[in-house]
């Protein structure tokens, strides 16, 4: 009996952590996309992994080093991002995913955009245990925002 409770225990466990462990990446993925319509270098630079790909609907390629430059040059300059059907895994206690659908309003390279996607993200936690974007790609959905 006692062994059953230990292993029963061990899941709840298991899965209270994981619960909050989402809750945490859902929370970044929101501040990180704040910092980016904010400008917010200091937050980009906690919540970008060093080695994050950062994939647009168009098939651009970005670098952490690549978005802060971009975002601070005003080559790609971030004014609303809303976000509907997300959804937050903790697949492990080192990685997660994020999905949602959106619509997204910037201006890149001086044309403003304006379009409805699909974002996919991998969060991994870094050495200290906090969560950093690893990876994004986003698709446009097939209804375009007019």
């Amino acid at each position: 009996m006692r062994f059953a409770f230990t292993i029963l225990l061990f899941f709840i466990t298991a899965i209270a952590h994981a619960q909050s462990d989402s809750v945490i990446v859902k929370e970044n993925l929101i501040r990180l996309e704040n910092a980016l319509i904010a400008k917010n270098y200091q937050d980009m630079q906690k919540l970008l992994h060093n080695n994050v790909s950062y994939g647009h609907s168009t098939g651009w390629i970005q670098t952490k080093q690549d978005v802060i430059a971009d975002c601070k040059s005003g080559k790609l300059s971030y004014h609303k991002i809303e976000r509907s059907n997300m959804y937050v895994a903790a697949i492990s206690k080192d990685w997660a995913t994020a999905r949602y659908t959106g619509i997204i309003e910037a201006v890149g390279e001086g044309k403003d955009i304006k379009a409805a996607l699909h974002v996919l993200q991998v969060w991994v936690k870094d050495k200290k245990g906090k969560w950093q974007l690893l990876a994004r790609q986003a698709t446009k959905l097939p209804e375009q925002v007019k």
